[in-house]
């Protein structure tokens, strides 16, 4: 049959151990039932053995140190003022156990802080005069060209950016409503129904208002059988009969 193994848990030292039996037991630190906790750390110690886990020294002197405060709790106390002969442990263990509640806020504002370093400030004293190697005639001609600058960049803007903002907004949906009006009183061809754009922005949203009537088939395109000469000329459009006379709609 295998053997099984078993995890023990590890600690950072005797304390640590000592403060998480008293934590698993629901013991007052100020109040440790010392023969219960030392046997615990010592069982503790003979599973780390016969594990052969390898225990820093002071997790024996500990050892030695609880079986002495467990001899002790054992002899009659011979003074009424006698100290107690845990005082001092529980002393070191709720010092740590601040020490260790304190590490537990403070580890997130580490690893948050601690990659970050401080310049140290470079104390300039004031002073009136100018200082040396410095021209007051450089600095102004520098000052003059950074003026030159930025008037040629804000001119640059207002030169290409200034169309596109005040320029003609045409909605799809009113050429669509147009197109519509000039179809039900005459068919129109395609070329002259472009012709009526008097800007881009019409020209585009003419052309994409009957690329929209034509791909809901509320208008139908068709070649005239005329001969003209212009082959645009001859391409017609017409409200389809067939469809519900429903104009599509369009956020554009």
């Amino acid at each position: 049959m295998e053997q099984l193994t078993y995890k023990l848990e590890v600690y950072e030292g005797p304390l640590d151990l000592l403060l998480d039996l008293i934590d698993k037991n629901k013991i007052d630190i100020m109040n440790i039932p010392i023969s219960l906790i030392c046997d615990q750390y010592m069982e503790y110690i003979e599973q780390a053995r016969a594990m052969d886990l390898e225990l820093a020294g002071e997790f024996i002197v500990m050892a030695s140190e609880l079986l002495y405060i467990k001899s002790k709790m054992l002899l009659p106390r011979t003074e009424p003022d006698e100290e107690d002969p845990r005082a001092n442990l529980a002393e070191a263990l709720l010092i740590y156990k601040q020490a260790k509640d304190a590490a537990e806020l403070l580890a997130p504002l580490y690893s948050s802080y601690s990659g970050r370093t401080e310049k140290e400030e470079d104390e300039i004293k004031a002073s009136n005069e100018v200082p040396e190697g410095l021209s007051p005639e450089l600095l102004k001609k520098a000052l003059g060209v950074i003026s030159i600058r930025l008037r040629e960049i804000e001119e640059a803007h207002s030169r290409n950016l200034s169309p596109l903002v005040k320029g003609e907004v045409v909605s799809v949906s009113e050429k669509i409503s147009e197109i519509a009006v000039h179809l039900k009183k005459k068919p129109r061809t395609l070329l002259y129904i472009m012709r009526t754009a008097s800007s881009r922005s019409a020209l585009i949203a003419t052309f994409m208002a009957l690329l929209e009537l034509i791909k809901e088939r509320t208008v139908l395109i068709f070649e005239d059988d005329s001969d003209s000469g212009n082959i645009s000329d001859n391409v017609m459009l017409k409200f389809n009969e067939d469809a519900d006379g429903h104009l599509p709609m369009t956020e554009f």
